[in-house]
């Protein structure tokens, strides 16, 4: 469980990587443990989470499924966790890069769903 002093603070690990090309359009919808979370924006490297999971602690390794919102489409995923915002009610997940289905996927979906 995630212990901090000051519930309205972002709480970034010292590695995240924040420079990447964020993209919000399509929304992904995220599983994770049976819990359904969509994203706020993600690129090839993480995604940005909206809503809290229970549990949660930085640097902790996590897997699940992703796929555009209201699609049939989904692909698995590894990564972990990097930033827990408990003011904005978001975290982030570092994607573990060794997927390639994921490198292939996320560029076509936003070509395929990126302008409904």
């Amino acid at each position: 469980m995630l212990h901090t002093p000051h519930l309205n603070q972002s709480v970034p690990n010292r590695f995240e990587q924040r420079d990447s090309f964020r993209i919000s359009n399509p929304a992904l919808q995220v599983e994770i443990d049976g819990t359904y979370f969509l994203t706020e924006n993600w690129s090839l490297n993480g995604l940005l989470i909206k809503g809290l999971k229970e549990d949660i602690e930085l640097d902790q390794q996590i897997q699940g499924t992703f796929g555009p919102d209201k699609s049939a489409e989904l692909c698995k995923f590894s990564g972990r966790i990097v930033r827990i915002d408990l003011k904005n009610k978001q975290f982030a997940i570092e994607l573990d890069g060794t997927s390639k289905e994921v490198a292939a996927l996320l560029p076509f979906w936003v070509l395929k769903y990126g302008t409904r």
